[in-house]
């Protein structure tokens, strides 16, 4: 996932139980931009179920620096991870 900047607008999109942040001019393109990144969140459950399911946004505001600043931190942290796995 791309690291969010602060400075730039920040969009918080979310369905029921799945999030992401991105970086857009206003609501509608934070909506686009989020739609692929939510399907890529949601493999898990489509791989369960055998099946597409649908992912309805519920939530479109302006992120806080506190979400950006997790969001951006728990990237970094799966980076690291993913770079240890590889390692060893």
């Amino acid at each position: 996932m791309k690291t969010i900047t602060p400075d730039a607008d920040a969009y918080f999109v979310a369905t029921v139980t799945r999030y992401v942040i991105v970086n857009a001019k206003e609501e509608a393109d934070a909506c686009e931009l989020a739609k692929p990144m939510l399907h890529e969140l949601y493999a898990d459950i489509r791989e369960r179920l055998g099946r597409e399911v649908p992912i309805n946004i519920h939530t479109v505001r302006p992120a806080t620096n506190e979400e950006i600043t997790q969001w951006n931190w728990h990237w970094e942290m799966v980076a690291k991870e993913m770079a240890a796995n590889t390692a060893s």
